[in-house]
């Protein structure tokens, strides 16, 4: 028997961000989220054993967590969030669930 798994909706946004490591600190867009990850636009692509931390603003909603490489493209690349905690669970979820609310209404432009 085959197995399915679904993702979790993405959103089409347009945000900035920063990936930080220990060495570096990168700014690029936030092109896409999920409750899982998003997919972010670089200068560069991201090294294949990317680890670092991501901070991302929108509204009154600030995020700050751990993320690891998903995949790289030619021109973008997919970052999985790492949870450390239930809150910051919580935070993504309230991100995501503002984005896919504001579909309807001025503002950055959403897609499922």
């Amino acid at each position: 028997m085959q197995k399915f798994t679904y993702r979790a909706p993405r959103y089409a946004v347009d945000l900035p961000i920063e990936l930080t490591t220990e060495a570096s600190t990168l700014r690029g867009r936030c092109k896409e989220i999920s409750k899982d990850g998003m997919r972010v636009e670089l200068g560069e692509p991201l090294p294949p054993d990317f680890d670092g931390t991501a901070s991302l603003t929108y509204l009154n909603i600030a995020l700050r967590l751990r993320v690891a490489l998903a995949h790289t493209g030619a021109e973008r690349d997919g970052v999985k969030f790492i949870f450390e905690s239930q809150k910051e669970r919580a935070d993504v979820a309230r991100l995501v669930a503002v984005l896919a609310a504001r579909t309807q209404t001025p503002g950055p432009r959403l897609v499922e």
